[in-house]
Parts: structure tokens; C-alpha cells; sequence
């Protein structure tokens, strides 16, 4: 079923190793500023996948899928690559592996621990290049493979429950449940930059069922019972969500919306909010580079809202309570984030995505929510800290070596709310718009983001992320009891006194 709801707000265009194992190769309290420490290099992986033509085949009622996935790949680094390397989950198995013209190629696998997070089992799947593949060329590997989805629940990761069912079923990265080039190691995918491909899927479910995803729906078709949904990129992914449920559909100029069954009243108000917090962004920031459709996608409670370039996997919550409607907002401000070139991101970007949360829910629903949310962050930050010792020693830049990202939700949400105030609206937007519009495609670092800030802000801007990304001053500020609302004089105090 389909619903179309108008939308007269003038808005929108949008926003194992096994038997030839053998024949495979061998593989002070303070910090400073990030020119100034020694950073251990991480080898970078030389393969990047290209193109995937993913054909999925799900078995709802007895919760397994069936799959390939033909991958071009090019190998990115200075020499031969004589294997590639694929991450899956652990209860898929590989039956097959050919090239692109169909010759079989040897492969092994087997279900190993990340090297840097045991509990974390994915099946390895090696494949033997013959010839290696030369510096600048591609090839494609095609990997036929099936099983069962059960999540990573176990590993500390609660929100991939992913599994395969009637009532609800998602393929994505997070579960591993399409091959991917990466090792299992989070210090060394975290070292790389994010992929960058396209994409062609096929998906085929009981006729009972729809199958969201971000991209353009380039057909659907109905045999025997059974509907083959065919997706392809509208934007260059680096993930990719398919989620599987008795969907019901609304569309609104730029958006489309798939809601569960359940939550069709709520998804109407959902949709309306989006519209909202798009056409507010496209009007702080800027209009998003090639404009397109934006999808939202519904998901239960629990599994783990996020955004990718064309799409926002929401929880389940912002549909059955309007007071969690802001939990939309941060993901859809995501859609202006500019790709992390840091050699391991720290991801101030969900700081910001935090301070535009309560921004935006002050703005749109007149919650008074900003100084609020900032001293709420601010408080449980200090609970933070006398629970994990290292926020005294570890400053923002360095969470993600540290394994710390989730103090950036925290950290740079204060950060950035002592930004807002210190250089004042129209100078806070202009950054950051000028940043998405500057870097929006080719990505940039940190340091590059610091330095057009600086410039555009005036001088209490250099020391203010000196104390908030670069060393843990921050933590000194708050403990001295210090009001969230102040901490723009601060800064004005120390470039007044230069």
C-alpha cells in the first residue's frame, strides 16, 4: 500500500584459512595539537571496492538468505595485490567464488576473531588473485554464499540485533551481511577512508513484503508468490540497507518515507518534521550537492538509527512519540557532514549532529532545549569522566585510536554549543555550510575544518578548540563548576586580553 501525502509547505528538492592456506601470501594531563605527537602508522588495505551487483534471496520463514555478490574492485596501492580479502558474518557460508568471467578461483575461509575485539567473530574469505592484480587495475570476484543472520549483540554492539524474520529483517554492513574488503581489525578499518561505489541489488521476498532502501527503485517484480525488488544507487555509497517489512509508503517532495505497519499516523507527523528540518538546513547551510530524493526508513526500536548519503534508518521511537522527533534531526544534519580524511576520525561530527539536535528541536518545536541539553551533556561528561579515567588524558582528536568515538556525542556537542554562542548564528552556520560546501565531495580533515573556522570566527576560536579537541582542558573548565552558558566569555575574555 501506498500513501502519498501533499505537502504544502514549498519545500523540498531535496535532502579455513583452509587446504591451499599454504599457496596465499604472507600477509603530560594535556595533549598537544595533532602535528606534534608521534601517530603509529596503520599498512593501509590497497583493494576498494568499486561496483556491487548484490542478489539476495530471503527465506523469511525459515530465517535464512541466499546470496551473491559480484564485486569489481581496484587495487589503490603501490604494488601487486595477490589476494583479496572479504569480511562476512559468521553463520554465512561461502560456496563459490569466481572471477568475472565465471572461471572458479580459490578461496578459503573461516570464522576468526577481530584482532582488536575477540568477541567479534566474521567469517574470512581469502581469495587468490591469479595474476595479482597490478597497481591502478580492477577486477571482479563474484561470491555465492548463504546462512543465517543472528546479530552482534554479544560483542557489546546491542544495536546490530539484525536477524532474519517476517516481522523484520534489514541486510546491511553493520551484521557483515554482504562481503566487504576490510579486515578484522577496527584499528585498521578505522585507519581507512570510508569506500566509495556503486551499486545494483536485487532482492527478492514473499510478494507479502517491501524492501526499502536508499536508492532509485528501478523496478519491482511479482512471480510465484515471490517480489524481486531492483535498486541502484542514486549517489556513490559506502553502504549499503535493504530492509525487509510490511512496509507502507509515503511520499512527499524530495522524501520518501517506508513506516511499519503499526506506525502510519506517526509517520505522516514524521514526515512533516523532515520536510521541516530539511528546508531549515538547506536555508542555514546551503542546498546538499546533487540534489536528490531522500529516503527515511523505519526500523524497531533498539537496532540503531544512523544515515548514509541518500538515507536515514530511524528508529522506531520518532514515530510513536513526538517528543522524540529530535532523534530525526540528528540524523538528518548528517546529510551535511563532510568525509572525515583524518587517518582515524574521531567523529566530532556527532557532536555537531547533537548540538544541531537540540538547536533544531529549540527552533522547529519551541522547546526550549539548548542550554538545557548542554548542561544535561554537561553533567553526565563529568560522570563520564570519573567513570572512564582516560577523558582526563585522551582529548577529543585522539577518541578514535583510543576506541573512545562515543565521548565525541558528549564532547563535541559542548564544543560546538560554546562555537554557537562565542562567534554567534550567522557566523556559526557560515562555517559550517561553507565547510559542506567546500569539502562536501572530496572530504577533509579536521586540521582543514579548524583553520577555516578559525579564520571566520576571530581569535577566541583557536583557543577554544585547543581546549575542547585538542588537549582536556574541557574537563578542567567543568569540574570547576563553570555554567555551559558562560563558557562563550571565556573565549572572548582570552582573545580580548591578546
Amino acid at each position: 500500500m501506498k500513501i502519498r501525502v501533499a505537502i504544502a509547505l514549498g519545500l523540498l528538492a531535496l535532502a579455513s584459512r583452509a587446504a591451499f592456506a599454504a599457496t596465499l601470501p604472507s600477509l603530560g594531563p594535556h595533549s598537544v595539537r595533532p602535528e606534534t605527537p608521534e601517530r603509529r602508522s596503520v599498512a593501509a588495505e590497497p583493494l576498494r571496492p568499486v561496483r556491487y551487483e548484490l542478489d539476495v534471496a530471503l527465506d523469511l520463514k525459515e530465517e535464512q538468505m541466499t546470496a551473491s555478490a559480484r564485486i569489481a574492485i581496484r587495487n589503490a596501492g603501490p604494488s601487486a595485490a595477490g589476494e583479496a580479502s572479504f569480511l562476512l558474518y559468521r553463520l554465512l557460508t561461502v560456496s563459490a567464488v569466481r572471477s568475472g568471467s565465471g572461471s572458479p578461483l580459490p578461496f578459503s575461509q573461516s570464522v576468526v576473531a577481530f584482532e582488536d575485539d575477540p568477541k567479534r567473530q566474521a567469517n574470512r574469505v581469502r581469495v587468490l588473485l591469479a595474476p595479482p592484480l597490478e597497481p591502478g587495475s580492477e577486477t571482479t570476484v563474484e561470491i555465492a554464499y548463504a546462512g543465517y543472520l543472528a546479530g552482534y549483540v554479544e560483542t557489546g554492539a546491542l544495536y546490530i540485533q539484525d536477524s532474519i524474520g517476517e516481522a523484520f529483517t534489514i541486510v546491511r554492513e553493520d551484521a557483515d551481511a554482504y562481503p566487504t574488503l576490510r579486515p578484522p581489525s577496527w584499528e585498521k578499518i578505522r585507519s581507512e577512508p570510508l569506500p566509495e561505489f556503486d551499486y545494483l541489488a536485487r532482492v527478492t521476498v514473499p510478494d507479502s513484503h517491501v524492501v526499502a532502501n536508499g536508492g532509485l527503485l528501478v523496478e519491482r517484480t511479482v512471480r510465484e508468490g515471490r517480489a524481486t525488488y531492483v535498486y541502484r544507487n542514486r549517489k556513490p555509497a559506502w553502504r549499503m540497507d535493504f530492509a525487509v517489512a510490511r512496509f507502507r509508503e509515503l511520499d512527499a517532495p524530495g522524501l520518501r518515507l517506508f513506516a511499519l505497519p503499526d506506525d502510519v499516523a506517526g509517520a505522516e507527523r514524521v514526515l512533516r518534521s523532515a520536510a521541516a528540518a530539511l528546508a531549515l538546513y538547506r536555508g542555514w547551510f546551503g542546498p546538499l550537492p546533487g540534489a536528490t530524493t531522500y529516503t527515511i526508513i523505519e526500523i524497531p526500536d533498539g537496532w540503531g538509527s544512523q544515515a548514509d548519503v541518500t538515507s536515514i534508518l530511524q528508529a522506531a521511537a520518532a514515530f510513536r512519540d513526538p517528543a522524540k522527533i529530535h532523534e530525526l534531526y540528528h540524523e538528518i544534519s548528517h546529510l551535511w557532514n563532510v568525509p572525515s580524511k583524518d587517518a582515524v576520525d574521531c567523529r566530532w561530527n556527532e557532536g555537531l549532529a547533537g548540538f544541531l539536535e537540540a538547536l533544531t528541536q529549540e527552533t522547529l518545536d519551541g522547546a526550549p532545549s539548548l542550554d538545557a541539553q548542554a548542561e544535561k551533556t554537561a553533567r553526565r561528561q563529568l560522570e563520564r569522566a570519573r567513570e572512564d579515567p582516560r577523558l582526563a588524558t585522551v582529548p577529543m582528536i585522539d577518541y578514535g585510536r583510543a576506541g573512545m568515538t562515543g565521548d565525541s556525542y558528549r564532547t563535541g556537542m559542548l564544543m560546538f554549543f560554546a562555537l554557537y554562542r562565542l562567534v554567534g548564528p550567522a557566523t556559526f552556520r557560515s562555517i559550517i555550510g561553507a565547510h559542506a560546501a567546500r569539502h562536501h565531495a572530496g572530504g577533509a580533515t579536521t586540521a582543514e575544518f579548524v583553520a577555516e573556522a578559525e579564520r571566520a570566527g576571530g581569535p577566541g576560536v583557536a583557543p577554544l578548540f585547543r581546549d575542547w579537541l585538542y588537549t582536556t582542558r574541557w574537563l578542567e573548565i567543568l569540574s570547576s563548576g563553570a555554567d555551559v552558558r558562560t563558557l562563550a566569555e571565556r573565549y572572548r575574555k582570552t582573545a580580548g586580553s591578546k
